[in-house]
């Protein structure tokens, strides 16, 4: 499943105050900082205080979602850098597993509004790529069926409560529609 929304910080920050309180999920970077460990967030205001939620453009912070009922496990994966590209560093790490839900939120910059997203994969999805990374465990340790249930959760509190209103496949949010109503461009959506 995946799905697309426009979201700007006040937005961001009410999904993520929804995904704290109203659900067991837990959000961990989905890769560290040059020479850091993934981190795990436990609120909203930790997450608001280590990232701009308002600018960057494309570039705008990342996570990955999980909970003990997806049943199978999340890996934090080292990651090798060339020290010569990345600024001296020689690791960082990635949060990898089958069933993982991703969160990107996409931000405003020159007067743009990047989309943020949801998605992970499906039961299928993951099949087709399971031979292709032994460092996790099995497809099959995954609740699938929660997974979805899950991420239809999150989707309908994005499209269904949050949008002010829906623009061809995506939800605006009410922060972002004030945006657009001011001039920005939704970044994919032709006016």
């Amino acid at each position: 499943m995946t799905y697309d929304f426009f979201a700007n910080k006040s937005d961001k920050i009410n999904l993520l105050d929804f995904i704290f309180r109203e659900t067991d999920l837990k959000i961990y970077d989905l890769a560290s900082s040059y020479g850091q460990e993934i981190l795990e967030y436990k609120t909203t205001d930790e997450i608001v205080t280590k990232f701009d939620l308002e600018n960057a453009g494309h570039l705008s912070p990342t996570f990955q979602l999980w909970t003990q009922r997806f049943g199978g496990d999340i890996f934090f994966r080292k990651v090798d850098l060339n020290p010569k590209y990345c600024n001296g560093h020689t690791f960082r790490y990635s949060t990898d597993g089958w069933g993982l839900i991703q969160l990107y939120f996409g931000g405003h910059k020159d007067n743009v509004l990047f989309h943020s997203h949801i998605g992970h994969f499906n039961e299928k999805g993951a099949l087709k790529w399971q031979d292709t990374n032994k460092v996790i465990d099995s497809v099959d340790k995954w609740n699938w069926k929660i997974i979805e249930q899950t991420s239809r959760q999150l989707k309908n509190q994005i499209h269904n409560k949050l949008a002010a209103k829906k623009v061809g496949r995506y939800g605006v949010l009410l922060g972002a529609n004030i945006l657009s109503n001011s001039g920005t461009k939704l970044l994919g959506i032709i006016s």
